[in-house]
């Protein structure tokens, strides 16, 4: 094996087995507990009733990518606002696998397809980050920081039937053909992920900023940054097309809240009335812990910018600060694709002062936390 696939070999290695390790603990969970009751806005979710190893990963909003996937977008989608307030390219992935191996385009058929879906970008993903941060920081920053990804509390939203580890994927391949001077290239994946996830427009200015610093030439450089913003722009087109509506999918996300719902309020109830905050709802809980997420994440946003490459940074720091600054509700799982916090804590980790016994503490004790939000979310307690 070279020296170069070396890093990524341990990588995926460390993936595989925390993720069956995390399967396990989940399909045990099922077995011996049964499952809360759905939320009453909630769409019915369980697709593998008889199959508890599949079941748990299709929680919440797989059902609405599930039925896009089905049945597209409009009045025949039982999603709010015809599923319009999620992007398309993870269900058309679904819906185009299904027919790929000429199945039936059934919920639990199109269900399995979107977890192949997401776990095989998970596995990408790891193995980009493991390059990036080899790279960077040598075989061991690039291994301890696919061991930081692969730990991190929320991270099973990686491996569950969302588009986190689809975004994440393209967004480092991105930026990794970026990194070689593959600009159009690095667009065009950058487009696909705009098409994923609305934040992916935070690729366009960071892949402008790598063209720039490296000297690529004006046409290479608005090109890039042009291309990086097709899929997004792909998407409220066919809105204003299909529903005279280009901005129908803000008018859709309105639907859970706005920002006197999702920020206003828990700051609030965070400051003001702390008792209420650990005593009350216990879905109160899980937002506090998107916003400790959060104070993590940009905590090391400083170390960022002075250790990698600016592109990688300023990407990471635009998802951090904008969705920190919009909205507390799901925080947690929007900061996963912030890929430079890894990297710079896995080499914050390995300073003499916090290797040892503290590392390891802090590598279990997130262990531990992401065990039991999986086995949360899987029995459809409010983890989302």
């Amino acid at each position: 094996m070279s020296a170069r696939a070396r890093p990524v070999a341990a990588a995926l290695a460390i993936a595989v087995v925390t993720r069956l390790a995390l399967a396990g603990i989940v399909w045990l969970s099922l077995r011996v507990f049964p499952r809360f009751d759905l939320y009453p806005a909630q769409l019915p979710d369980t697709f593998f009733p008889d199959r508890p190893a599949l079941d748990g990963w299709a929680r919440w909003d797989a059902a609405h990518y599930v039925a896009i996937a089905q049945v597209g977008y409009g009045p025949e989608n039982p999603s709010p606002n015809g599923g319009l307030g999620f992007f398309p390219l993870f269900p058309l992935l679904m819906r185009g696998a299904v027919e790929l191996v000429r199945a039936t385009p059934t919920a639990a058929n199109l269900t399995l397809a979107g977890l192949v879906i997401a776990n095989l970008s998970f596995l990408v993903a790891v193995a980009l980050l493991a390059r990036l941060g080899a790279a960077r920081f040598g075989d061991r920053g690039g291994i301890d920081a696919a061991l930081l990804l692969c730990v991190t509390p929320l991270s099973f939203f990686f491996n569950a039937a969302y588009s986190e580890s689809l975004f994440l994927a393209l967004s480092l391949a991105a930026l990794t053909l970026a990194g070689r001077g593959r600009w159009w290239w690095a667009g065009v994946i950058a487009g696909l992920g705009g098409m994923t996830r609305l934040v992916g427009l935070a690729l366009a200015p960071a892949l402008v900023l790598a063209a720039v610093r490296r000297g690529a030439s004006a046409r290479d450089t608005v090109a890039t940054g042009a291309l990086a913003l097709w899929g997004a722009l792909a998407y409220l087109t066919y809105c204003a097309w299909r529903f005279d509506d280009p901005f129908a999918y803000f008018r859709a996300q309105a639907t859970w809240g706005g920002w006197d719902e999702h920020v206003r309020f828990y700051a609030e109830l965070f400051f003001l009335h702390p008792r209420q905050a650990l005593g009350g709802r216990t879905e109160d809980l899980v937002i506090l812990l998107n916003l400790a997420l959060a104070v993590v994440f940009l905590a090391f946003i400083p170390r960022m910018w002075r250790t990698l490459d600016p592109a990688l940074a300023l990407f990471s720091t635009l998802l951090i600060v904008v969705q920190t600054a919009f909205t507390w509700v799901s925080l947690g799982r929007y900061l996963l694709p912030a890929a430079g916090v890894y990297l710079v804590a896995a080499a914050w980790l390995a300073q003499p002062r916090w290797s040892g016994w503290l590392r390891d503490a802090a590598i279990v004790a997130s262990a531990l936390l992401l065990s039991l939000l999986a086995v949360l979310y899987a029995h459809g307690f409010w983890v989302v």
